[in-house]
């Protein structure tokens, strides 16, 4: 029996996520099925669930697969170590997230992924096993804390004065972007192509913030 090379293994799954793609194009995320899968690939039920043992691992990577999502990370770095002032620093990392979730909602794996997360919005256990693997919540999570780093730091610092426990800002923040995130995640569901204006808020947001903070 012939020895099957990686390559053979990446364009079989590559194959797999074209086929979800298509699916997904004329079927709306929850009405799809492993079986709409299997009969687009025209791989046995085996073959498929070979490579894949759910439909959550061929969306996780779907979404990946079609997802830039490195970007956010770039941008936070180069930010924090500008010349601009803390306060500047603070409101553009803040205002980056909200950009880059605008971006995320004009890609395929963008709209994909606000539409597992109205699928699995009361379903936590779902929720805490799949978005962890789900790289642009990554770089959400390595944003969010490195601009809590920053804060903390600068607190020390005697740069900025929290009027309210640091923790409870960051709840705040965190809370912001998870409602923000899900409120799309349901204009997309609706088949709304035109949601609120992100960036407007992220700015309101920026300005909470740095008020919080009295700087």
């Amino acid at each position: 029996m012939p020895k099957v090379t990686d390559e053979y293994l990446v364009d079989k799954k590559n194959y797999i996520l074209k086929c979800t793609g298509e699916i997904l194009k004329i079927k709306p995320l929850y009405s799809v099925t492993m079986r709409d899968i299997i009969k687009k690939a025209g791989f046995s039920q085996g073959i498929i669930y070979h490579y894949y043992a759910s439909l959550d691992e061929i969306y996780i990577d779907y979404i990946n697969k079609n997802t830039t999502y490195n970007l956010l990370e770039q941008n936070i770095d180069l930010l924090l170590n500008s010349e601009l002032t803390e306060k500047e620093i603070l409101s553009e990392c803040i205002i980056a997230i909200g950009k880059y979730i605008e971006e995320l909602l004009k890609s395929v794996g963008g709209r994909t992924c606000f539409e597992l997360t109205v699928l699995y919005a009361y379903d936590f256990e779902k929720r805490a096993a799949i978005f962890p693997k789900l790289k642009f919540k990554q770089s959400l999570v390595y944003a969010q804390n490195k601009i809590l780093e920053y804060v903390s730091n600068n607190i020390e610092k005697g740069v900025f004065s929290p009027q309210i426990p640091i923790r409870s800002i960051s709840m705040f923040v965190s809370n912001f972007i998870d409602g923000i995130a899900q409120s799309m995640a349901t204009d997309v569901a609706e088949g709304n192509d035109s949601p609120e204006d992100i960036s407007m808020m992220f700015q309101t947001l920026a300005k909470a913030v740095i008020c919080f903070l009295e700087i």
